[in-house]
């Protein structure tokens, strides 16, 4: 009995050691499986802008487990407002359908190198409608807090898996921003194994987000949504 719950240690302990390690290309939101116990995770909700004439709005949709990407969801938003569109903030969990949408844009946190599985269902169970609609798409990852060619080819491939699941919906653009690592958003368990790898990977703590280039981004796309219906 004491071999067997050795051994067993020995296997969750490596099951959890290894689903770390990935984190050094994913941060925070990549703890999916792994469960925070922070308290303080919130996920943004918000609306700006005045109904135009059409009705249409644009809804900007994220799914996060941290929260940080909810908060570059509504810095999107916030651009497209202040350029005249009338948006609607929501964490994808929250959104019902997407009646009285003009356009959408979607953005997730990037977990086992690609987007969080809520992101990637909310595209594909409404794929019909999207495919109809402008759609842009945005993720947010630590890799490219690594200012390398490499971190920016990785990055790249994160959305490989979902053009492959629906290949329909076609964005207009695609926005790809650094990320979080924010410890206090994580278990204890966690929080040490990951200070461990960050260490050895030469990643701090901090906020790696480029406000501008999201800003930039989102003033970009405004225009290429819009087509007479946002």
């Amino acid at each position: 009995m004491k071999d067997r719950t050795r051994r067993e240690f020995i296997i969750d302990s490596a099951k959890i050691t290894g689903a770390a390690i990935g984190a050094a290309t994913l941060g925070c939101e990549f703890l999916l499986p792994l469960a925070s116990e922070a308290a303080n995770v919130k996920f943004p909700e918000s609306n700006c802008g005045v109904e135009n004439e059409n009705g249409h709005k644009v809804l900007v949709a994220y799914a996060s487990q941290c929260g940080s990407t909810g908060e570059v969801a509504e810095a999107i938003g916030e651009v497209l407002c202040q350029g005249g569109a009338t948006v609607e903030t929501k964490w994808v969990k929250t959104v019902k359908d997407l009646n009285g949408y003009g356009a959408v844009i979607i953005g997730s946190a990037i977990h086992k190198s690609q987007w969080m599985p809520e992101a990637t269902e909310f595209v594909t169970n409404n794929q019909h409608i999207l495919s109809k609609l402008p759609v842009a798409f945005f993720l947010t990852c630590l890799t490219l807090s690594i200012p390398t060619e490499k971190a920016r080819r990785k990055a790249m491939t994160f959305l490989d898996p979902l053009y492959a699941e629906v290949p329909q919906v076609k964005p207009v653009s695609v926005g790809r921003f650094a990320g979080v690592l924010d410890y206090s958003k994580l278990s204890f368990m966690y929080r040490t194994i990951m200070k461990r790898k960050m260490k050895k990977w030469g990643i701090p703590e901090g906020d790696y987000r480029d406000w501008n280039a999201i800003r930039s981004w989102a003033k970009d796309i405004h225009f290429k949504l819009s087509d007479g219906r946002a």
